[in-house]
């Protein structure tokens, strides 16, 4: 599929949109952030990167704009087949925009280095969220799921997916604009808070069971639990330039279990998951909870949540 067929095969998601800004319903930024994303795309001195950035960029963003869209009817439980249907919209243009990085934007002959890689990640990072959130949607409204666990659960989906979209853009977007604070592109600071203290805590819970590890092998178990629960359901709030590190570490972890080696694994494991808990609690969201003088992240997190 070429750039232009990609473009005018675009699904519906585009006229719901649409529609959308014309009452008012996009994000109050989103002209913001538009606005430096074309100051971005005006610096792309190679017109064939910018011509595959700029679509990149349009769709993530108009992703983004139909969650915004769905975030005002999560709670309307009655209007559940209406939020499903858009949901379903995202997944297919979503999964559209992988396809396309996948077969036309990293082409060698169009892109290289830095931005191969990033798209590589964003391609990977974008697919990895939507079967998260999809193989493990809830049924639809009629089937008799209880209201609050059909409201968890889109609630959910909008974050993971919110976040993912976002990250992608802000990593797209710092490649072309390194010194880039992505507080200028999304202005989502609650989100970002409640997502970040809930990292802190599952990084300080998994530290836990790691030391546990370390002082008997026998509590192995539940560190295998809990890293797996960690991946399922914590890993997408890191940055994704923090995952390939942690699954590697992961995967050492699972062929050494019951090695002679686990000892010097779980060491290791133990101080990365503290200098990861350390550079979590320095984002500026978090500015107020851990001030800059008790960022020491060997302190536990309990002491300062509690």
């Amino acid at each position: 599929m070429t750039i232009t067929n990609f473009i005018s095969n675009r699904s519906s998601l585009t006229r719901v949109v649409s529609s959308t800004q014309t009452h008012g319903l996009a994000t109050p930024d989103s002209n913001a952030c538009r606005s430096h994303i074309s100051s971005v795309l005006r610096d792309i001195e190679s017109s064939a990167a910018k011509e595959i950035v700029t679509v990149v960029f349009d769709d993530l963003l108009r992703l983004l704009e139909c969650l915004d869209l769905i975030e005002v009817h999560l709670r309307k439980v009655d209007s559940a087949e209406q939020t499903f249907a858009l949901f379903q919209l995202i997944h297919d243009d979503a999964r559209a925009l992988v396809d396309f990085m996948q077969s036309e934007a990293m082409r060698p002959e169009a892109v290289t280095g830095e931005l191969f890689e990033t798209l590589d990640g964003i391609s990977f990072a974008v697919n990895h969220d939507l079967q998260r959130v999809f193989e493990t949607n809830p049924s639809r409204s009629g089937e008799g799921n209880e209201t609050h666990v059909i409201t968890g659960r889109l609630y959910r989906a909008h974050d993971v997916l919110t976040n993912c979209l976002q990250q992608s853009t802000i990593t797209l977007a710092i490649v072309f604009d390194p010194e880039l604070d992505g507080t200028k592109l999304f202005n989502n600071s609650d989100m970002r808070f409640r997502q970040s203290l809930e990292l802190c805590e599952d990084l300080a819970q998994l530290i836990q069971l790691v030391e546990a590890a370390e002082e008997n092998q026998a509590a192995f178990g539940p560190l295998a639990e809990g890293v797996q629960k960690f991946r399922n359901e914590s890993m997408e709030l890191l940055m994704y330039s923090d995952w390939p590190q942690f699954e590697n570490l992961c995967e050492q972890i699972d062929l050494q279990r019951g090695g002679q080696q686990l000892d010097a694994v779980l060491h290791q494991f133990h101080c990365y998951l503290e200098t990861l808990l350390g550079q979590v609690r320095m984002r500026a969201v978090l500015a107020n909870v851990f001030p800059r003088r008790a960022q020491n992240p060997a302190h536990p997190i309990t002491r300062i949540l509690n």
